[in-house]
């Protein structure tokens, strides 16, 4: 009777540890890495999904590390990296990393990886993004408003099919729908972060008659600011509401806050909602807007500002797709 006490007590302890142990292990923080193409003191870009690293911080039990300024001769060696420590959850903070991010997924089937505006998913990758073209058909809705020589600049960071597809059929697509006399001079600076070419490529612009530019370059955006400002043109801010930058210049922003985008996809995998494809978001969700500076908006023109929120609730209410875009710009013989 003693011994089967005895075993019966130890047998019981034993159960009370491993429950104890499980619900420890249970309780550990989720492990999320995140990893950035340029300083986390950038503006725009990197800065805003930096933000919504360290807002998951404050708001979830987690445990965090990230990576900045990682090349793309890098990424897969920070990736195995971060998968080799036990992340739960790694997220790549470029699109152009989308096919090593996807080679090294596939050795770590249990790790669930995400790619802010990437263009190609997988059973473990996430693809968060905004629309890629909602905000900027909108710019391109403000800069066809705003130019007096009926030429407009739109300056993109690197050459791909979403920058094609997406970005500028969407940026000419705005402007001619304001403007239809409107020229857009598309260039690719190949960069995020080479001023010295940013500047040049800008300058150039403006000996061409653009008098409205539109950059979506990361820290270039800044230099290309400075140009406008400079050159007494106008300039539509990127990512973020750039207008402190340059009061008297910046005529409207077109925002895409990646803080945003972060933090959801960090709250989506603490809820066991987070898999595999796409997810999109665009203006009704936040994701992206257009925000008019308030100091300059007595320069728009005559209803200016009710045209283009028009648009906006256009695109809101599906009545304009991106496919829609595509097919018209086509139709017109319109490069994009």
């Amino acid at each position: 009777m003693g011994k089967n006490k005895l075993f019966s007590g130890v047998f019981i302890l034993a159960f009370v540890l491993l429950i104890g142990f499980s619900t420890f292990a249970l309780a550990e923080p989720l492990k999320v890495a995140v990893i950035f193409p340029q300083p986390i003191t950038s503006e725009g870009w990197t800065k805003s999904g930096y933000d919504g690293l360290m807002k998951a911080k404050e708001d979830f039990d987690i445990e965090i590390s990230y990576q900045e300024n990682v090349s793309a001769g890098e990424i897969k060696e920070a990736l195995r990296g971060y998968a080799a420590e036990g992340y739960d959850l790694i997220i790549v903070h470029e699109m152009d990393y989308i096919e090593p991010t996807i080679e090294v997924a596939e050795e770590y089937p249990d790790i669930m990886f995400a790619v802010i505006y990437g263009y190609e998913s997988a059973d473990n990758v996430a693809v968060v993004s905004g629309t890629n073209w909602e905000a900027n058909c909108l710019a391109g809705a403000v800069a066809g408003l705003m130019t007096k020589t009926n030429k407009v600049g739109f300056m993109i960071s690197h050459d791909s099919p979403i920058a094609h597809e997406f970005l500028n059929a969407a940026f000419i697509y705005g402007a001619r729908k304001i403007n239809p006399e409107v020229e857009v001079i598309t260039t690719f600076v190949g960069s995020w972060d080479d001023t010295v070419k940013g500047k040049e490529l800008a300058k150039a612009l403006v000996k061409e008659g653009v008098d409205v530019i539109y950059s979506q370059c990361g820290v270039i955006n800044r230099a290309v600011l400075q140009v406008c400002e400079e050159s007494g043109i106008w300039a539509i801010g990127a990512v973020e509401d750039m207008s402190y930058l340059a009061p008297q210049t910046v005529i409207a922003s077109a925002i895409a806050p990646t803080e945003y985008l972060v933090y959801g996809a960090i709250k989506d995998m603490i809820n066991g909602t987070l898999k595999g494809g796409n997810v999109i978001k665009g203006i009704k969700d936040g994701a992206e807007d257009i925000v008019f500076n308030p100091s300059l908006k007595d320069k728009l023109p005559e209803n200016g500002e009710e045209k283009i929120m028009e648009l906006r609730q256009e695109i809101i209410e599906g009545n304009i797709t991106i496919e829609q875009i595509r097919e018209e710009l086509t139709k017109q013989n319109v490069k994009f």
